[in-house]
């Protein structure tokens, strides 16, 4: 599938969800494909169950309707494995110079945490060295950050989307999409687990639509 940076940054959010059953993935997966939405993070917590959905999803035809990511890489070890997978891009809760070279090695975006200044110019000065542009980051947790917090990020940092998470609702969601350098934010919250797992299609649509209907920072 490979992930398409505009069309991640035009998506409404980027869902993040924990290894359930292949079937109950396949069809959300599908459900997010025809609602136009780019990506899907797999959070893989624990990591074997996650590592064998991804695998198992590879086998499926939904695999090649949306970019599938691979979330909480945290270690070198991790990142040799999951690259194993053929993810379209990788997440980190934080930023690691090894992941970041194994991915860049691989050919795969790898997209890490941040919440400080000093944390972007850490990223920045890393994928430099290793000749990758840096177009998008992970925000978290924004508990305690401000909207006009990452106006002064994107200021200093211009080029650069950043995907809050960590307490991003339904409630604040068009607080948060007010700022031009925010984009789609990440989560597990935004669709109920129990709708994916009984297959509630309709209602993880609804869901899904709220967002849409808000991504412009709109309430």
């Amino acid at each position: 599938m490979g992930l398409d940076f505009d069309g991640l940054v035009g998506s409404p959010i980027l869902p993040t969800v924990f290894p359930l059953g292949v079937e109950s993935l396949a069809g959300y997966m599908r459900v997010l494909a025809e609602e136009r939405f780019a990506a899907l993070e797999i959070l893989c917590r624990p990591l074997e169950k996650g590592f064998a959905v991804i695998n198992e999803l590879n086998g499926r035809p939904e695999r090649k309707l949306i970019a599938l990511g691979m979330g909480t890489i945290k270690t070198e070890s991790m990142a040799i494995e999951a690259v194993k997978l053929r993810p379209d891009f990788m997440v980190s809760p934080a930023f690691s110079r090894k992941v970041l070279r194994v991915a860049v090695q691989a050919g795969i975006p790898y997209i890490p945490a941040v919440r400080t200044f000093q944390d972007v110019q850490d990223v920045l000065e890393a994928f430099e060295e290793e000749n990758v542009e840096l177009k998008i980051l992970k925000l978290c947790p924004v508990e305690g950050l401000t909207v006009k917090y990452v106006n002064m990020l994107g200021g200093c940092y211009p080029g650069i989307v950043f995907c809050p998470t960590g307490e991003v609702t339904e409630e604040n969601y068009a607080y948060w999409r007010s700022s031009k350098f925010i984009g789609p934010g990440m989560g597990s919250n935004f669709v109920p687990e129990e709708l994916i797992v009984n297959g509630e299609w309709d209602r993880v649509r609804e869901c899904l639509r709220k967002f849409e209907e808000r991504k412009d920072g709109k309430e």
